[in-house]
């Protein structure tokens, strides 16, 4: 169920980001995304880049690895792990995930997680970060299951449809 991306995979991902990403701050979510709900996602762009960071290897600036909870032959959740651009930040990768709402608390979430943080102790990473809405305490709350541990909130860092918000970071030592 939980699959490493490939190019194949990116009209799928494209689809299943266009769809997480209406749902952010709508119909009893919290906003998950730093854009409003509605602003398009650059498909072009995102194809791209993932394309481009896939093809990176793990000592090259901003490689990105992606994994997609497969579901009836379409992916329903994604995690990304995005290398940074300097050599002396190598050892780390900033993590990004997101689930459609229909498949949250089934154990998708966990279970990229799980599959993520796997890959990353094989690969010899020593840390994983991520940024999470200060609101968002489902995702808090996984998040710290899972044993990333709050390092620090940037007060007002992103005002999306008028709401300010707060965002938390997390690490995970590996």
């Amino acid at each position: 169920m939980i699959e490493q991306l490939d190019e194949a995979d990116l009209p799928r991902l494209v689809a299943h980001i266009a769809r997480h990403s209406r749902e952010s701050g709508r119909d009893g979510d919290p906003i998950f995304r730093p854009r409003s709900y509605d602003a398009p996602i650059d498909q072009p762009a995102t194809i791209e880049r993932h394309r481009v960071g896939w093809a990176q290897a793990l000592d090259e600036p901003h490689w990105l690895r992606t994994w997609g909870v497969m579901i009836d032959g379409e992916i329903r959740g994604h995690l990304d792990l995005h290398g940074g651009r300097l050599s002396s930040e190598f050892h780390r990768a900033l993590l990004g995930m997101g689930v459609e709402r229909p498949w949250r608390g089934c154990g998708h979430g966990r279970a990229l997680l799980a599959t993520a943080i796997a890959w990353a102790r094989s690969a010899e990473l020593a840390w994983l970060d991520l940024g999470v809405f200060a609101h968002n305490r489902r995702a808090r709350k996984l998040y710290a299951e899972v044993g990333f541990v709050e390092v620090g909130v940037t007060r007002d860092r992103f005002r999306v449809d008028g709401v300010e918000i707060d965002d938390v970071a997390m690490v995970l030592a590996l």
